[in-house]
């Protein structure tokens, strides 16, 4: 079976579980299925966008439940990290990579810019709320780099999915190389309001 015809019966099944269970079922989807099948969730949030702009669902309500399931996730492997689950301790062995250790030194010195940056990342975002946690960074102050960042990337991809829901198969088949322009755009993005706060600062200080 192709790439492309899993991705359109992937695609079919999802439109399926939404339309019957609606935005609780966008809920417990991230919060549980989600966390164990191999479906990127660029490609889930793509699908509901398409799903939405069907008019089956608000898109900005699926956003808020997706947003809400994401972050509930996160603040799970926030606490599991902090109370020093055995699970947790498993998997930051795992991610011992010089690539892993890249990313934990710059949470060190940029928090908010590296989490951003990891939810763009596919199934590296998971790994923020454990890297954070490990570094002692305040709960309050993850939460809301945390919350930016997740708003940021389901609004994206389920716009992705509104605004080219005329060939739902085409888009997920490309979603890897629409990832690739997300992010390098994103990080333009980010290095431009770090310069414009930066020149702000300088110049209240002034």
């Amino acid at each position: 079976m192709s790439k492309e015809l899993l991705s359109v019966l992937i695609a079919h099944q999802l439109q399926d579980y939404f339309q019957k269970f609606g935005y609780i079922g966008v809920y417990v989807w991230f919060i549980t299925v989600d966390q164990i099948v191999p479906v990127p969730e660029e490609i889930t949030l793509i699908i509901i966008g398409y799903f939405a702009s069907q008019g089956n669902i608000s898109p900005l309500l699926a956003g808020a439940f997706a947003i809400a399931a994401f972050l509930t996730v996160d603040i799970v492997y926030f606490q599991l990290t902090r109370s020093g689950n055995k699970l947790i301790k498993k998997i930051t062995g795992k991610s011992k990579s010089p690539k892993a250790n890249s990313y934990k030194e710059k949470l060190k010195n940029h928090t908010f810019k590296t989490l951003v940056v990891l939810c763009f990342i596919p199934r590296m975002r998971l790994l923020g709320p454990v890297f954070v946690a490990l570094l002692k960074i305040p709960f309050l102050r993850f939460i809301f780099y945390d919350v930016c960042g997740l708003c940021l990337f389901t609004t994206i991809y389920i716009s992705t999915g509104y605004v080219f829901h005329q060939s739902l198969s085409s888009v997920i088949s490309k979603t890897q190389s629409l990832t690739n322009i997300i992010f390098i755009a994103s990080m333009v993005v980010m290095a431009g309001l770090t310069i414009f706060f930066i020149r702000k600062m300088r110049g209240t200080k002034k």
